[in-house]
C-alpha cells in the first residue's frame, strides 16, 4: 500500500479504537464516512506544491 493509504488506515484506526463499541455496521459507516470527508476537506484545501497550475506553451 502506498504512504496515503496507510496514513488513512492509521488515521480510521485511531478514532474507532477509541470508541471501541459500535451499536451497529451502519454506525461504524457513517463514523468513517466522517472521517473520510475531513481527511478529503482537508486534503483539498492544502497547497500542493507539486502540482502546477500554470499552462506552459510547447
Amino acid at each position: 500500500s502506498n504512504p496515503m493509504e496507510r496514513a488513512v488506515q492509521l488515521e480510521l484506526k485511531r478514532r474507532t479504537v477509541k470508541v471501541r463499541v459500535f451499536p451497529g455496521e451502519d454506525a461504524l459507516k457513517r463514523l468513517v464516512s466522517a472521517i473520510l470527508v475531513e481527511i478529503d476537506e482537508k486534503w483539498a484545501s492544502d497547497t500542493k506544491a507539486y502540482i502546477k497550475w500554470e499552462c506552459q506553451d510547447a
